[in-house]
């Protein structure tokens, strides 16, 4: 199945070396014009100038322009949000399976359930996402999925205290992989609304890389915490459910004045 895996990825990397990009031409007109300025005013580095110009014109320039269009503190306040948005739902994931098994589940049983079941139900659940998102606006999406995500959490407490139930872990997946398939649509939508035209790709890049990097340094904890509650199984998922009320609340505190669709 891994070679399966591996030979699946080669061809699209392969594909995508005939796909040709195009760049806008304003993007490629103010990247030249922030580089040629830098260049100017380092000129007596030499050739050390010409990539501090490149570096400033990729990564820098988009970030100030990024903190130019919505100011510090919004700015500081949606990457905070961004970095917590999902924090709940990555502790889950790190260590569901582990908990399948430590309740008495078979490796066929999650294979049927977490896996065979889940990735079907997750193609559905994001395009009936996607519509609703468009239907009910980015930030309410937003508000919803996180507390679905939260609320679906719950569900995996209840397992927990109930014991070995398939009924019950097929419900718990099912609605984890419908909330889960929901606010990545929110999420995503959220974050290509809130890039510049001229940075897309860049602004794109890096607000992506603070959710995964919170997901990631975070998450990393997520076994420490099962040990310091005693594999008290239950109480972690609740706690699950509580780490989305932090981004929740940045947001509701932000949603006024946001400037979402504005592209520059």
């Amino acid at each position: 199945s891994f070679v399966l895996l591996c030979l699946v990825v080669v061809l699209c990397s392969i594909g995508l070396l005939f796909v040709k990009e195009k760049t806008p031409d304003e993007r490629i007109k103010s990247q030249l014009e922030s580089e040629e300025n830098v260049k100017r005013n380092l000129s007596s580095f030499g050739n050390l100038a010409t990539i501090i110009a490149w570096i400033y014109g990729t990564v820098l320039e988009p970030l100030l322009s990024f903190f130019k269009k919505n100011g510090i503190t919004i700015g500081i306040y949606i990457i905070s949000f961004i970095f917590l948005f999902k924090i709940g739902e990555a502790f889950l994931g790190r260590m569901s399976i582990i908990f399948y098994k430590e309740i008495g589940f078979s490796k066929s049983d999650i294979a049927l359930y977490s896996k065979g079941i889940g990735w079907i139900t997750t193609v559905c659940f994001t395009l009936i996402g996607g519509v609703f998102a468009i239907r009910a606006g980015i930030l309410k999406a937003l508000f919803i999925s996180g507390i679905a995500m939260a609320s679906t959490n719950l569900f995996f407490s209840l397992l927990a205290w109930v014991g070995k139930s398939e009924l019950l872990f097929a419900v718990a997946v099912l609605l984890d992989d419908l909330a889960t398939a929901f606010a990545t649509v929110a999420f995503v939508a959220f974050i290509s609304l809130l890039v510049d035209r001229t940075y897309t790709a860049t602004q794109y890049a890096l607000l992506a890389s603070v959710g995964t990097a919170g997901r990631t340094l975070l998450a990393s904890s997520s076994g420490a915490m099962v040990d310091w509650l005693d594999g008290d199984w239950g109480t972690f998922f609740v706690i699950t459910a509580v780490m989305v009320i932090p981004s929740l609340a940045i947001l509701w505190m932000i949603k006024n004045k946001l400037n979402l669709g504005q592209k520059t």
